[in-house]
């Protein structure tokens, strides 16, 4: 890629620091232009946006959304490369003149054709969720996906799950268009609208240029059931404070009542304890250690054979619904938009909640409105135990849950 790099962008808004380091990690995860034209010197993609490497000379290059019409570039250029800031799925139009005649013109099509898909920051709930929107995307665009995993973690249940889908390490040479997906904050650029205030399948949709919602996959066990015992899985961490259950003493007493009603519990996170800025996140007292850094596979083959799971808007309850377990879901920073649905979903709507989908407060540093005051965390402090234990109750009522039933017990 040329070393004079020109962002242009549709929405005419200036970009800032933050996102201006946000889009050169596209351009170094998607490495140079990569398809040549008839033009010598000239080549176009769609791996980052619209992107036309332009050589020297007399060249002028027209940019626009095919189907709104709505022009984002419209200029001489020469010796540079013309990047898109937006990053979502746009059916460019590139049009290009050289002397003053038309010499090149193209539509973005994905029929056929290599996307390279990659995704950012490796969150095991943000993958759950959109990992079924790769296949639907397959469908509707008839192309090839190409997919860089978050990480190594996710190779052997991308490989059992997606066996379409083709796995590598960095972008092929054949790659006509790529994406990133991600439930991403920062609009208009990586998306076209906060992904905080719509669902994730909405965020999907929109970074891939679908017009549907994904089918559910369903990730069954590739391994006999090993504990013989009814057994729920419970998740007491989350990848923030701000997500965690903080009634004094309610993981103790939901773990109680399972115990009492003949379940073995076993606790399932990354570790045994984690502390957020001096708060102190542990396995409840009576839970079973089954913490730690396990790998997805034998996580799934656990939570496959459990009559349920409890846990928070955290990945664990995103993996436990893959795996088709009921889930009680207790949440009090989050609305029920930011999650997939469930009937067993607890929250309190009597005090302040939902800070994760204001679009004007930063809920990743803590409580946003109410830090350091008596009221710090009242959305999941206001959650009692009560409140659990009736969504265990109407669960298991629904279920009509007996000594062994589970979904996969043959």
């Amino acid at each position: 890629m040329h070393k004079h790099i020109f962002y242009y962008t549709i929405s005419r808004d200036e970009l800032r620091q933050e996102q201006l380091s946000r889009l050169l990690s596209f351009e170094q995860a998607t490495e140079n232009v990569k398809l040549a034209t008839d033009c010598e010197g000239l080549r176009v993609d769609f791996n980052s946006g619209a992107r036309v490497q332009v050589p020297q000379g007399n060249w002028h290059v027209r940019i626009s959304d095919y189907d709104s019409g709505i022009v984002a570039f419209d200029d001489d250029a020469e010796d540079c490369t013309l990047v898109a800031a937006e990053k979502y799925f746009i059916r460019w139009q590139v049009e290009v003149w050289q002397d003053g005649e038309p010499v090149f013109e193209h539509v973005l099509d994905l029929a056929g054709q290599d996307v390279f898909i990659f995704m950012a920051g490796g969150a095991l709930g943000d993958s759950i969720s959109l990992f079924p929107y790769l296949r639907l995307m397959q469908q509707q665009h008839r192309c090839r996906i190409c997919l860089l995993p978050p990480n190594d973690s996710f190779r052997a249940m991308l490989k059992e799950y997606f066996p379409d889908i083709r796995l590598v390490e960095k972008i092929p040479d054949s790659s006509y268009a790529a994406y990133c997906l991600a439930v991403f904050q920062m609009a208009p650029y990586l998306i076209a609208t906060d992904s905080r205030m719509i669902t994730p399948d909405m965020a999907a949709r929109s970074i891939l240029g679908l017009n549907a919602n994904a089918a559910r996959v369903i990730y069954y066990p590739t391994s006999p059931r090993e504990i013989k015992e009814k057994y729920v899985c419970i998740a007491v961490q989350a990848s923030g404070v701000m997500k965690c259950w903080h009634r004094d003493g309610g993981w103790g007493r939901v773990v109680a009542y399972l115990k009492k009603l003949g379940y073995r519990v076993l606790c399932i996170d990354g570790a045994a304890q984690v502390s957020f800025d001096g708060k102190l996140i542990e396995k409840p007292a009576g839970a079973e250690d089954f913490t730690g850094m396990r790998p997805l596979m034998e996580r799934i083959n656990l939570l496959a054979y459990a009559d349920f799971f409890i846990g928070l808007g955290s990945g664990l309850s995103w993996l436990a619904q893959a795996c088709d377990v009921p889930v009680i879901l207790i949440s009090g920073f989050s609305l029920p938009l930011g999650e997939f649905d469930t009937p067993y979903r607890v929250t309190n709507q009597n005090v302040c909640h939902g800070c994760y989908n204001d679009i004007r407060v930063e809920w990743k540093d803590g409580c946003p409105y109410h830090a350091g005051t008596e009221r710090e965390f009242e959305c999941s402090r206001a959650i009692s135990y009560q409140m659990v234990k009736m969504a265990i109750d109407n669960l298991l009522a629904a279920r009509s849950v007996s000594e062994g039933d589970s979904v996969w017990n043959t």
